[in-house]
């Protein structure tokens, strides 16, 4: 092992975080190598800078002119061309994390490390995947989830991945959920839970979530070590009064030694800049230190520097300078209030159809989605829909489909649902 991961698993010993690193994690390191080379250069280079591999031009970078033009003035050359730090733009990860605690304010008094950013969602729960888990480890995951875990956990990790009912009636399923940790068979899993839930639009309710925590404390006191990821892709995005507008991590990063709690973000989303790519990875666990958080960040970035190396540049300033502008709150609450215009209008349109057994909504709350369960093939109708209606929808598994409302203007809504019913009914009667 190099000595400089060897150091950094000595600043995690006393934790349980030792124990949880995948060994490629306890092998991590940041490579003292160009990129802290040249970070030091920096601070002290004033006289001849020759390490990083830029072409600068008095100090600035140089480029052509055709794509410079292509941006506005708000951002400099330095702000569009030079590299990103391997943890991205430190204000701007300052910022996120302010915004998180005034969002989250059961995390007021809880010590967490700074997020770190990662080029969208996917990269951030590959990041966690390949520091946390070997082959072979538990993963948990309920059985709605997004189809990039399949990739991550089963293709790349090929770990041992199980699953348990997202719902139990209309309800979150917490007693599934425990089941299925207590049923492991293994001291360590690691939970990987998605609200809103992508594909069927569900949040906990407030009483819901602050049970889960209650429940996985409860585990955690009984010795079970949990690694809970929050997938907060689509954070933000509440239509009813009941729902959690907290997130889980902000209630478990400071309740048990035993659980290792990770929030990831996506600016993707929660900032409408789907192309950006740009996401977070913020750690929190009771009792860690910020030598422990500095050792976790450093195997974090050594995990990037070895992948994509770091993130973009010009997408991490426009978003950290709209953040900063006078007005950005106000409008994305336009934004959230417009997608919250379509949620009713689904729940409305639906509401025409509460009599029909062959084609069921799932209950859904915020987010950008909502899923349907179908008596019938569910490929088949994606296929009736597509072919026979120009309508396109997404097939979950044999009987679920995907509709993501967020894509669909509010004056259509009305239309799409009569056509799925419709299109269900014909296929039905067959």
């Amino acid at each position: 092992m190099h000595e400089l991961a060897d150091k950094l698993n000595k600043e995690l010993e006393g934790t349980e975080i030792l124990s949880l690193l995948s060994d490629y994690g306890k092998r991590m390191y940041v490579p003292q190598g160009i990129i802290v080379q040249s970070q030091e250069a920096r601070k002290k280079a004033t006289k001849y800078m020759a390490t990083i591999g830029v072409a600068l031009e008095n100090g600035n970078p140089m480029n052509i002119k055709a794509i410079r033009d292509q941006f506005g003035p708000s951002l400099s050359e330095k702000e569009l061309f030079l590299y990103s730090p391997m943890g991205g733009n430190n204000a701007l990860r300052e910022k996120w994390l302010e915004d998180m605690k005034e969002k989250n304010p059961a995390m007021k008094n809880a010590e967490t490390s700074l997020p770190i950013v990662t080029n969208g969602l996917t990269n951030g729960v590959s990041i966690a995947s390949a520091l946390f888990l070997n082959k072979g480890d538990c993963v948990i995951r309920p059985d709605k989830y997004w189809e990039n875990y399949n990739l991550i956990f089963e293709e790349q990790i090929q770990a041992d991945v199980k699953e348990f009912p997202l719902f139990r009636g209309t309800s979150f399923n917490i007693q599934g959920m425990k089941k299925a940790i207590e049923n492991s068979g293994t001291e360590k899993v690691f939970l990987m839970l998605n609200f809103p839930n992508n594909p069927s639009g569900y949040t906990p309710t407030v009483k819901e979530m602050n049970e889960t925590a209650d429940m996985l404390t409860e585990l955690a006191e009984k010795g079970k070590k949990i690694i809970v990821f929050c997938d907060d892709a689509y954070f933000g995005l509440f239509y009813t009064e009941d729902v959690c507008r907290q997130s889980l991590f902000a209630l478990l990063c400071n309740r048990n030694k035993n659980i290792f709690v990770i929030k990831g973000d996506a600016a993707t989303k929660e900032e409408m800049v789907w192309g950006f790519r740009i996401g977070f990875l913020t750690y929190g666990g009771k009792g860690l230190t910020k030598e422990n958080f500095h050792a976790l960040e450093q195997k974090t970035l050594g995990v990037i520097r070895g992948t994509i190396s770091s993130c973009s540049t010009p997408a991490q300033n426009a978003i950290l300078k709209g953040m900063n502008t006078k007005g950005y709150k106000e409008e994305k609450q336009k934004g959230i209030e417009k997608l919250k215009a379509r949620f009713s209008a689904m729940k409305e349109n639906l509401a025409r159809y509460n009599n029909r057994k062959d084609f069921v909504p799932l209950p859904f709350n915020s987010g950008y989605f909502m899923s349907f369960f179908c008596t019938c093939d569910a490929e088949d109708l994606r296929q009736k829909l597509l072919n026979d209606y120009q309508t396109g929808v997404i097939r979950t598994d044999d009987h679920h489909i995907r509709i993501a409302f967020s894509s669909c203007d509010t004056e259509k809504i009305s239309g799409l649902i009569d056509t799925l019913y419709k299109c269900s009914l014909e296929l039905n009667n067959k």
